[in-house]
């Protein structure tokens, strides 16, 4: 028996399954294709010995998180290197209009008002406010919804914004990306520079939060670049690997979780499509919502 199964191996599942073998804890980590790391996928599919992050890219949110500073001295260990850029991402219209985006706010801004006059003061605008709101939305965003501290933190923004005002910020959050970009920039380059950004995080500039979502993003990549894994993100999911057997962890592929077993009101185990049943304490399931 194991304290944890963990049910898939993308990040969310490695990043867990590190931080509780880390404390000692049994974890074993299921996964049902050939190898692990989900979206962290590296593959040769132009020239030989070329090799390309075909689905997740940078990094940023994890280095920048409090995952990254915690798990980051002992992945780096296990071979797990950050590359940087001072142009952390560009992009390229029909026609030739192009637009790239540093870590410098100042040239930001004289970039962006170059293709539309106030775009650039919108954009400095966006990258203060989300660092202005930093302590309060990373919390929101990295701790348990349903809790004490969370409750704690609502309070105190109620008091310092009102709740008029705490209503209105969550308001403007739930609002999809692509109303955001045609508001509050003129040029449609910048508009595309930010659009796709969202996509990494499972939604569409029609999905409802993609537009806090991609305010945060165009902060982080300002502020932090878009570090990437040497060797690509594959070989980050290896580091992962490495770091849970390490500390006594196990991970296997080729495991199909068909259903997770309840006894009383309390979870029991898993048992796999081969008809396998495993005893656990608890099950963490890093798997799409749909499948559960």
């Amino acid at each position: 028996m194991v304290d944890h199964v963990i049910i898939g191996t993308g990040i969310n599942a490695l990043v867990a399954g590190a931080m509780l073998a880390l404390k000692g804890d049994r974890v074993l980590l299921l996964e049902r294709s050939d190898r692990i790391g989900g979206c962290l996928r590296t593959e040769e599919i132009t020239l030989p010995g070329f090799q390309h992050d075909v689905m997740a890219a940078t990094f940023v949110l994890f280095m920048t998180g409090p995952a990254g500073a915690a798990l980051g001295p002992h992945l780096a260990r296990h071979g797990f290197e950050y590359c940087h850029s001072p142009h952390p991402t560009a992009v390229v219209r029909p026609g030739g209009k192009a637009l790239v985006l540093t870590m410098d706010g100042a040239r930001n801004v004289a970039a962006f008002n170059a293709l539309a006059a106030g775009d650039g003061e919108a954009h400095a605008a966006v990258v203060g406010g989300i660092g202005a709101d930093a302590p309060f939305l990373f919390a929101l965003l990295g701790g348990e919804l349903w809790s004490w501290v969370t409750a704690k933190l609502l309070i105190g923004q109620a008091r310092r914004r009102g709740l008029k005002g705490l209503a209105a910020w969550f308001g403007q959050s739930l609002a999809p990306a692509r109303g955001w970009l045609e508001t509050d920039f003129i040029s449609p380059t910048v508009q595309a520079l930010w659009a796709p950004w969202v996509l990494h995080c499972g939604l569409t500039p029609e999905s409802a939060y993609s537009g806090q979502m991609a305010r945060v993003i165009a902060f982080a990549l300002e502020a932090a670049g878009a570090p990437i894994a040497k060797g690509g993100a594959g070989k980050a999911a290896e580091a992962f690997r490495r770091l849970i057997e390490e500390k006594g962890g196990e991970i296997r592929t080729g495991a199909d979780v068909d259903r997770i077993l309840v006894r009383d009101g309390r979870v029991t185990g898993v048992a796999l499509a081969s008809g396998e049943e495993i005893a656990c304490g608890s099950v963490l399931a890093s798997v799409a919502p749909g499948q559960l």
